[in-house]
């Protein structure tokens, strides 16, 4: 099942993503579960039910918004490729013995289908095409083994990244936190409905492969970045994880993002996250 968040005629709402179109649960279960964060947080078998009625909107009818639009808790990991090590390491930075973790705002998703933003200063915009983890059930102090039970599905990210930013401090946070730098969709696919072992990534910029991850390049597993964070913070209902970036990002290449660049990160069984970069106005 294929979960959405998206606005129409002005309201926000959430619903389920079929081949025919989009079903609308926000109006058949707003009154128990608002928005997906709060579908999450109540039970997300509740729209099971309705995955085979008849659809309300086409995809053309909507404005789709980010999977999540307000995580309480956006987790990114920071060189957790063996893939993005080897270049990385080119400048000195040897491979993590623990997850690396950067805070992101929820004032920096955008959606699919909508623009990242370039702000003024910065010198060299980037992009990082990653699966994002979305939490299903609260948790604190799962082992790895058990810490998928918590997860209720994935989503492509583009983590942009702001290079210039990035190096100004060792936090990579102001980095990390451009207005508009990050692109969360188009859905969340849940975890029955995706096979690990087949899941990819990969990232096209204006229509040239850049980026292609298979799960086995990542340094520390799903589960085990859900198991470490768990073990200092909750992890809620709609909280995020964004699990890692491959090797072939624009800074190592001397390609840095200009407006009018088309950035798409695509997964199979999730679908294509597309954005068009602009400059801050």
């Amino acid at each position: 099942m294929k979960l959405l968040s998206f606005t129409v005629n002005g309201k926000a709402s959430y619903g389920v993503l079929t081949d025919a179109g989009i079903v609308d649960l926000g109006s058949r279960l707003g009154d128990v579960a608002p928005d997906l964060k709060a579908l999450l947080a109540s039970g997300i078998e509740q729209a099971e039910e309705f995955a085979s009625v008849g659809v309300d909107y086409q995809l053309a009818d909507v404005e789709l918004l980010p999977v999540i639009p307000n995580p309480e808790d956006i987790w990114v990991v920071g060189m957790n490729t063996f893939s993005h090590m080897e270049e990385v390491n080119k400048i000195g930075i040897e491979k993590p013995q623990f997850p690396t973790l950067i805070h992101r705002g929820a004032k920096t998703l955008v959606a699919s289908g909508d623009t990242m933003e370039i702000a003024k200063a910065e010198s060299f915009p980037d992009y990082e095409g990653e699966i994002a983890l979305i939490i299903g059930k609260s948790c604190r102090n799962v082992s790895a083994d058990e810490a998928l039970d918590y997860v209720a599905g994935y989503s492509c990210f583009n983590d942009g990244s702001g290079r210039h930013y990035q190096m100004t401090s060792t936090q990579m946070t102001a980095g990390k936190n451009g207005y508009r730098s990050g692109a969360f969709g188009p859905c969340m696919a849940t975890t029955d409905s995706i096979k690990l072992e087949d899941l990819e990534v990969s990232t096209k910029v204006n229509g040239e492969d850049r980026q292609r991850m298979k799960l086995d390049d990542l340094i520390f597993s799903f589960g085990e970045l859900v198991a470490f964070i768990s073990e200092f913070t909750w992890l809620a209902p709609g909280d995020v994880i964004v699990t890692g970036s491959p090797s072939g990002v624009g800074v190592f290449q001397g390609k840095k993002l200009e407006a009018g660049d088309k950035v798409e990160i695509t997964a199979p069984g999730i679908g294509t996250l597309t954005n068009n970069m602009v400059d801050q106005e």
